[in-house]
């Protein structure tokens, strides 16, 4: 998954949470300290929320926002990212 598309779906996420919850973007604006147009421009994808205002909407609705999944690594690397071969190389 790209960056988007975590961002992405972690809006929708959001927006789902906000919507089961029966609050409007008024109410989320109220406790964000905000607009309702700046969090309808948000939850469109318009506009991005700076980073302390995401986690409080998602603290707002008690929503977790996980980091994305690195991929695996390499069963033979190592924390420095050398291989075991690669160091006896050097």
């Amino acid at each position: 998954m790209s960056a988007a598309s975590d961002y992405l779906a972690t809006v929708n996420a959001l927006v789902k949470a906000r919507k089961q919850r029966g609050m409007t973007q008024t109410d989320l604006a109220l406790i964000l300290k905000t607009q309702r147009q700046t969090v309808s421009a948000w939850e469109s994808g318009q506009n991005f929320p700076p980073s302390d205002k995401l986690f409080a909407w998602a603290g707002a609705l008690r929503v977790r926002i996980l980091p994305p999944e690195l991929p695996d690594a390499p069963a033979n690397a190592t924390q420095n990212g050398a291989t075991p071969d690669e160091r006896r190389a050097a």
